[in-house]
This record gives C-alpha cells, structure tokens and sequence, in this order.
C-alpha cells in the first residue's frame, strides 16, 4: 500500500511574529479595556458620571440613604465641629455638585459636636512649662501676673476657669503667675581707684548716673564719691565721681 504525505506550508518566521504581534496587541488591549472598566479617573474611565449630592447637615442614616445608588465607595469620620450639631454630617469631599464616576471615594465627615475639656491643676508650675501643657491640650492661654514677694517667682497661682472646671476646645485659660515686687533701691558700689570708665560701667549696670567732677574729665582715676560705697539710692540716681 502507498502512502500518501501531505505537506502543510510551513509558517515562515515574519508570519509567526505577525501572529504573536497580533495576540500581543488583544492581549493589551483587553488588559487596557479591564482597567478602564475599574478606574475612576475622569478622563479614562468607562464608568458612568455621578454628581455628588450635598449631604450638610443630614443624620448618617439620611446621608447613606441619599448614596446608596449611586454607586459610590463611602469613607466615615467623625469630627468635632461646635457649630453642627452631633451625629448631622458637617463637611465632605468631594465638594456637593461635582461630577465623579462611580467607585470614586467620598468622604463623609459627621460631627461629634463640642469637645469639652478639664482644666488641669497646674498650681506650683513654672510658668512655661504649664503654658505649654495647655496649648498641647488644646487651650487658648492668656497670662496675668501677681506681684508678690511672698510667692516662688513665675509659678502658676491659679488658673481662670478653676482647675477642674469644663470649657470647649479652643476657649481661652488665663494663669495667674507669681512675679516680685521690683526692689526700687539700688546700692552704690565702691568705685574707688577705678579709671574713669570703668566707673561709669559699673553705676550703668546698677542703674545709676555718673557726675563727673571736675565736669568735662573724660579720663582719670576715681579718688572719691558722693553718696558713699554702700548707700542706698533710687534707682536712676546720681552719683558723683571726683576723679584726678
């Protein structure tokens, strides 16, 4: 018996690579096609426009109401906001109006009303450190000062509200701090044998006046003062310096 073969034309090396540039190209193309059906870009995306509704000032449960066909990924916060009341929606984003596309991500912020805080005891403090420790808790601070000598200087008396009490988040807290009475006396110190400007120094650092005699000397050494080492002045008083 014969055998017959028959011989199939063989694919040439450009048809092969057209093939597997042809599938290469579907492949892509149908890769492109899927992510498109899945992205929520505005430009590219096959997906149908939404328009975001305003939701302020609904309760949770109106809000997912009003959402729930419209194909949007929703995300919840909750918020403290003084001026909504609690539980109503107080913010969200995207902005009402605005054209998505569905599976866009809306955030809804639903308020939580005031935050109420408690004043801290923050008496005995040193001054800085308890202005810091209310501004961190989220108080506005103000400062009075006490002049008492009695007192440690700059350390926290009291605070206004009390300690303990309750305000809102942002509401001002004055602390009354401690300060000494300035001491208005000055003692004169002894400037004898000192050159003439390191006298002068040294009455400036004290808060005192040079008088120079004999009046116009600019340079010399102090022989003598008036009043004495030692006294008790005002502060801004004059003393006199007797140079030679």
């Amino acid at each position: 018996m014969t055998t017959v073969k028959i011989r199939l034309p063989r694919l040439t090396v450009l048809r092969v690579l057209a093939v597997l540039a042809l599938l290469s190209v579907l492949v892509s193309a149908g890769c492109v096609w899927h992510i498109l059906g899945r992205s929520t870009n505005p430009l590219f995306s096959r997906r149908a426009d939404v328009t975001v509704p305003d939701l302020l000032g609904l309760s949770r449960e109106e809000a997912e109401a009003d959402l729930q066909d419209t194909g949007l990924h929703l995300v919840w916060e909750e918020v403290y906001n003084p001026s909504v009341d609690p539980g109503q929606v107080c913010a969200q984003q995207p902005a009402a109006g605005r054209t998505v596309k569905q599976g866009q991500t809306l955030t809804v912020s639903v308020s939580l009303g005031t935050q109420w805080l408690t004043v801290p005891d923050l008496t005995g403090q040193n001054r800085d450190e308890a202005l810091q420790a209310l501004r961190d808790q989220g108080f506005g601070v103000a400062v009075e000062f006490l002049h008492d000598n009695t007192l440690t200087p700059y350390t926290v008396v009291r605070t206004e509200p009390a300690a303990g009490e309750q305000i809102a988040a942002g509401q001002m807290v004055k602390a009354v701090v401690a300060r000494p009475i300035p001491d208005p006396n000055r003692q004169v110190p002894d400037l004898a044998g000192l050159s003439l400007a390191d006298a002068r120094s040294r009455l400036q650092e004290r808060g005192l006046t040079a008088v120079v005699r004999p009046a116009g000397a600019t340079e010399g050494t102090v022989r003598s003062q008036q009043p004495y080492a030692g006294a008790l002045v005002k502060v801004f008083s004059q003393v006199y310096l007797y140079v030679g």
